[in-house]
């Protein structure tokens, strides 16, 4: 449906009708809609709504009813929890312009933190090239309580206020999905004098983004700190921050949540970083990684940012095989970033060692991790022994140590 010839309908009440039908129905009403006139178009993309809210919008939003999406914009957009943390970026009572805006969720997000503190203009800005996706925000504000008004604009053809800060989501799909900000949409030229000229921006870039030593920033040179953020053990995005006062002298932070323990973040700056590289290197060159009682798996906002060993130090741990390895101690760490197992047998990793370990250890399920070993986990996972009525679950943690591949035999604790 070309809703973007179509705008008036979103926001008519036939709409809010037909979606009241689909919201309170077990499957789609075709019948009830039949009565309201909608074009076979309409009731395609109610619909396609619909099966957007039962499925793939409850992992991006906490009330899906409450939203509209194209498939494309739902696959791009930040989910929910994630957006209203790094609203938070942002200092109160200033205006922020929400650059390649999508069907809305960061513009939500940073309307309801940032709240109007003053008449003289509007706290949010949404831009976006799609007219569809300036409308579906409009709609997306008013179903959650707001009224955003986005402009339908060319990011790079936009006279910004000049006292307005960045938040921006550059298309990485333009030249089909890529981590390089040189292929976003808008160019990294434009994106580059916008943030030199802006009191601050936050830019959202790939999680596998890195640029190398001589990576050509341009205008607005390098950013002043990175931040990977995960989310239930998955890591969301990488955002690139110019001038942000919540992370001021930081390098990197690793944030991570977990409905159990909320939002964490560690901060590193560039010091802590390097003595923690440093002291990483001697160790190893001198042979000094042995296997603790206990190993710690690690947050992957941690990994992604390259700060394990920076937290391994910072809690007097140590890293075993390369800097993204398990964290040991001879005692767990209590920290909401770190998952830990108790050390129950130390095997090379040997499928028959392994298989005969599974047939003296019975396991009514077992987790197979592997960290700087190529190793097929699913056909591995096959050949281990279960015993459906024993009580203990186990764990398989499988590394290098030197040149030894090792296989960790584990049960999970809480510390």
């Amino acid at each position: 449906m070309d809703l973007e010839s179509d705008f008036q309908w979103l926001a008519s009440s036939s709409m809010d009708q037909a979606w009241a039908y689909c919201k309170n129905a077990d499957s789609f009403p075709k019948a009830r809609l039949a009565k309201l006139g909608l074009s076979p178009d309409q009731s395609h993309w109610l619909q396609t709504q619909m099966e957007f809210a039962n499925g793939p919008a409850k992992r991006k939003v906490n009330q899906p009813w409450n939203w509209f999406w194209t498939k494309i914009l739902l696959e791009q957009a930040s989910d929910q929890w994630v957006a209203e943390q790094t609203a938070e970026d942002f200092p109160k009572g200033v205006q922020v312009v929400d650059g390649c805006c999508g069907a809305g969720v960061d513009s939500i997000a940073l309307a309801q933190y940032l709240e109007r503190s003053s008449e003289s203009f509007e706290t949010v800005l949404p831009i976006d090239a799609s007219g569809l996706a300036c409308e579906l925000t409009r709609w997306n504000a008013r179903q959650n309580g707001l009224v955003l008004n986005p402009r339908h604009a060319r990011f790079e053809e936009v006279d910004l206020p000049s006292q307005a800060w960045l938040h921006l989501d550059p298309d990485r799909r333009a030249s089909g999905r890529t981590v390089d900000v040189y292929a976003t949409e808008p160019s990294w030229t434009t994106i580059a004098t916008r943030i030199d000229q802006a009191p601050g921006a936050s830019v959202k870039s790939a999680p596998g983004f890195q640029p190398d030593a001589d990576f050509s920033w341009g205008e607005c040179g390098a950013p002043d700190a990175r931040r990977w953020i995960s989310r239930d053990g998955t890591v969301r995005q990488q955002r690139l921050y110019w001038r942000i006062p919540r992370w001021e002298n930081a390098a990197r932070i690793a944030s991570g949540f977990r409905k159990a323990s909320g939002w964490h973040h560690e901060v590193f700056d560039e010091e802590i970083l390097d003595d923690s590289e440093r002291y990483f290197r001697i160790l190893h060159e001198r042979s000094e990684i042995q296997v603790g009682c206990y190993v710690a798996d690690h947050d992957p906002a941690l990994r992604a940012a390259g700060c394990v060993v920076a937290l391994a130090g910072r809690l007097q741990m140590k890293v075993l095989g390369n800097e993204f390895g398990y964290c040991s101690a001879n005692q767990p760490v209590a920290h909401p970033m770190l998952r830990w197992f108790r050390v129950l047998d130390l095997l090379p990793m040997d499928r028959k060692k392994v298989r005969a370990m599974s047939r003296s250890m019975p396991c009514a399920t077992w987790e197979l991790k592997s960290r700087n070993v190529d190793v097929d986990l699913i056909q591995l996972r096959k050949e281990l022994l279960i015993d459906k009525n024993s009580p203990r679950a186990g764990s398989l943690l499988i590394t290098k140590l030197g040149k030894q591949h090792i296989c960790m035999v584990c049960e999970e604790i809480l510390a």
